[in-house]
């Protein structure tokens, strides 16, 4: 890796010097208001279990009163809508973040009914009850129309106050939110005067091979007045290679790409200032960029068999010294969201929140080959070319590699109103407003020197002034409204219901397709063009017309509870989602003259139901809820990874459930389990979905002993359990990708270390070296995806505040 590690150490070596002579006494004032603002946190995690108060549960507001000021768009905050499903809070989130564990890890680990981590860069495939995953950053939406899948990959986990988790959807929230929502709240709390906080960490393999170390710094610098407030995160990270279960090193992951020999940048700011006593105007702004500099490429074997003859030649997935790739794959994120909030508009008694925000990613990934003998023997055969011998050795020239880079701009506005009322005698709480959102996005494929990477045995990239269209340029209009009420029907019964009004529309230009652009330059080479026009054949690359969609729903969701005992509560709720398909990657591989209208670009909507029962009893608390939803539309990968929209219905339906138990004062035990099936008809027959939309079979389970003084440590395991039935199943249906998966098992120890000054985190993950395939390698693509994750790795942190 080309990173700078003697800087990396000569700053950690500052910043400890720093903290050794940091001032140990703190503010009382301040320390007061610490430990109210952590107080007032209300947490579903072990260490709070073991108060005998009826519990929050799942259709009960969870309140974070606290004065969480991130400029959210919400009417309210997603942990105070009556359907919240769980509320991960800071102390949970620190705990785990030691170490290089990424924010998907961390999820994974924390909320039972979410897809596992991929061990990449990608949050593909992660999702929630089977369905779509809105991720949001402050309230404002990381997933739209058009997903590089790495909504998980847009700040530092040591910059999150709390995750919020919404099962299911919801009329406050339109498009996209089918599965539930997840909300990433940024720190921006700092009480009076001001605060500071300096974080150090190492990470690295279980061999300590010196090309797995890691090293991260950040510092806090924040003040907080009678009227205004101020806050800034700053945290750097360089991440080393990634080493298996048998020490050796990893291949990059060449689809998705992945985080080896990173290094990454995140900043968080908020501003805030109280214009009266009612009223509040907060800015919230973030920043993110991972780059990868490595110099380690795939085995694609000898001269290239694993690319050029895949069936013949499996890949060892080494990782090999020396690739050069002109352009590393990177991300890079900036949002922006100002927020203006009134709690008694103009003398009304109602709250007004009225949010305009702004959001940017870019990224890059790793250069590929994409061959297309299928597109162009069918041009050969139809000019009269039959013979296989010959097509065998012309359509080996089919072959390009490029490399991908995209950008998605959004802007949006949404003003929510809430309003406290009496209907029949009965305490009511209307939330209504609209929302308007716009998203721009393109993609392109950089043509890469093909004889400089056949040279190279593919470990050389080097751009070649082509370009190719990855879809068209698209611009995607939303717009809603919504009214929701949140009624107390008794002491015991509640209930919510709620309708929206969603507008999507979106416009395509002309674009030419990827594959009409490598069938003229192939049919023009030089190579075979003589052979090309004595059949006749003089390929021009054919366009797709610019298009428009245009599709409109109402959607309603209706939740109730009931609390049957002082300890036990029932709940119910039905909600509807609409998903828009990613219309530029679904007409990536469209072949010219296809129209894209409404009848040809179609939304997906969803009916979910949820039931179930959450209790508390003694130092044991539970919950446990079934669900099912279903849709009259898949959308799927191919064998060939192209991107469909299938007209056909789909079910979807599960189990989870989650305990806790406080053993003593200082012992909690406790986990979870979740279980996802689902199947889509094909031309009758209810085939098994795949891995990729469902999670499968995964349980949790947690140890932890809490010291005295505040340290602690906990044994937690995750295990995945194997599953064939889709990948047999689909063999009736030609286009599907099913693959079998193997289950798997894993034990983490870590915990925290409360020093005289300051705070020491340790993490060992993977605890007995075990030898896998995460869901996602496992799953997604050939058999160069086939990586294993990582061994056993170690992580050291030191945090203190002064």
């Amino acid at each position: 890796m080309k990173s700078h590690h003697q800087v990396a150490l000569s700053v950690l070596t500052l910043c400890i010097s720093q903290q050794l002579y940091a001032q140990t006494n703190v503010n009382e004032a301040d320390a007061l208001l610490d430990v109210q603002a952590s107080t007032e946190l209300t947490s579903n995690s072990a260490a709070n279990s073991s108060s005998d108060e009826t519990p929050n549960v799942t259709l009960d507001t969870i309140n974070v009163t606290a004065k969480a000021r991130t400029g959210t768009a919400l009417a309210q905050k997603i942990s105070e809508m009556p359907a919240v499903t769980q509320v991960i809070t800071e102390s949970e989130i620190q705990m785990q973040a030691t170490g290089n564990r990424t924010t998907g890890d961390i999820l994974a680990q924390l909320i039972p009914s979410l897809g596992t981590s991929s061990g990449s860069t990608s949050n593909y495939g992660t999702t929630m009850h089977g369905r779509p995953v809105q991720f949001l950053l402050n309230g404002v939406p990381l997933s739209g129309s058009r997903s590089l899948s790495r909504e998980l990959n847009s700040i530092d986990t040591s910059q999150l106050e709390r995750v919020e988790v919404l099962s299911g959807a919801t009329s406050i929230y339109g498009a996209g939110a089918s599965g539930g929502l997840i909300n990433l709240v940024t720190k921006s709390l700092v009480g009076y005067g001001p605060i500071r906080q300096t974080r150090v960490g190492v990470s690295s393999s279980r061999d300590f091979d010196s090309d797995s170390f890691g090293y991260n710094v950040g510092q806090t610098l924040g003040y907080g007045g009678e009227r205004a407030y101020g806050r800034l995160d700053v945290d750097y990270e360089t991440k080393g290679g990634k080493f298996d279960s048998k020490g050796d090193r990893v291949s990059p992951d060449v689809n998705q790409t992945d985080q080896q020999d990173t290094e990454s940048l995140s900043v968080n700011g908020s501003l805030g200032i109280e214009l009266t006593d009612t009223q509040r105007l907060d800015l919230a702004a973030t920043y993110y960029k991972d780059k990868q500099d490595t110099d380690y490429g795939p085995d694609y074997g000898d001269n290239l068999q694993v690319l050029l003859k895949p069936k013949d030649a499996p890949p060892s997935l080494k990782a090999i010294d020396g690739a050069n790739v002109e352009n590393q794959p990177y991300t890079e994120k900036s949002s922006v969201n100002l927020n203006y909030s009134d709690d008694d508009f103009v003398g009304s008694g109602s709250s007004l929140s009225v949010t305009g925000y702004y959001r940017d990613e870019k990224g890059r990934f790793y250069p590929s080959g994409k061959d297309f003998p299928e597109q162009a023997g069918e041009v050969w055969v139809a000019n009269g070319l039959t013979d296989e011998s010959t097509l065998k050795k012309l359509l080996g020239g089919a072959v390009v590699v490029t490399q991908s880079e995209a950008d998605i701009e959004v802007m949006g506005l949404r003003a929510a109103m809430q309003t406290e009322t009496e209907i029949a005698g009965k305490n009511t709480l209307f939330s209504y407003g609209v929302d308007v959102e716009r998203e721009n996005s393109e993609q392109t494929y950089y043509g890469q020197d093909l004889n400089i990477f056949l040279a190279s045995n593919g470990l050389t990239a080097q751009t070649n002034g082509l370009t190719y269209n990855g879809g068209p340029d698209t611009t995607i209009d939303k717009w809603g409204a919504f009214v929701n009420a949140d009624v107390d029907l008794t002491d015991k019964w509640h209930t919510s219901a709620g309708v929206r009004y969603q507008k999507l529309k979106s416009e395509t230009d002309t674009f030419t397709p990827i594959y009409e652009q490598l069938l003229e330059e192939y049919f023009n080479n030089p190579a075979i063009s003589n052979i090309s026009d004595a059949y006749g054949i003089d390929y021009q690359a054919g366009d797709v017309e610019k298009g428009n969609t245009d599709h409109d729903k109402v959607l309603f969701n209706l939740g109730t509870s009931y609390q049957i005992t002082p300890k036990d509560q029932l709940f119910a709720n039905f909600s509807q989602g609409l998903d828009t398909a990613d219309i530029q990657r679904a007409l990536r591989d469209v072949r010219a003259g296809f129209v894209v209208n409404s009848d040809n670009v179609q939304p997906i909507a969803t009916n979910n139901y949820e039931f179930g029962w959450q209790g508390k009893h003694g130092d044991t608390a539970a919950r446990l809820s079934g669900f099912y939803n279903e849709s009259d539309k898949v959308v799927r990968f191919t064998d060939s990874y192209t991107v469909e929209v299938v007209d056909t219905d789909e079910r979807v339906y599960g189990v989870e459930g989650s305990l806790t138990h406080d053993l003593s004062d200082q012992w909690q035990v406790g986990g979870s389990v979740a279980y996802t099936r689902g199947q889509y008809d094909y031309n009758g027959d209810w085939l098994e979905l795949d891995a990729v939309r469902l999670t499968p079979l995964k349980g949790t389970a947690f140890a932890q002993y809490n010291f005295d003084e505040g340290s602690n440590i906990r044994l937690q395991a995750l295990a995945v359990g194997g599953d064939d039935r889709a990948s047999k199943d689909q063999q009736k249906d030609p286009d599907s990708s099913a693959l079998p998966v193997t289950g798997y098992m894993t034990l983490d120890v870590l915990g925290q270390v409360e020093m005289p000054v300051g705070r020491v985190g340790y993490g060992v993950y993977n605890l007995l070296n075990k030898d896998y395939l995460t869901v996602y390698h496992q799953t997604t693509y050939g058999d160069l995806n086939r990586l294993p994750a990582a061994g056993t790795t170690y992580g050291l942190s030191y945090t203190v505040d002064y």
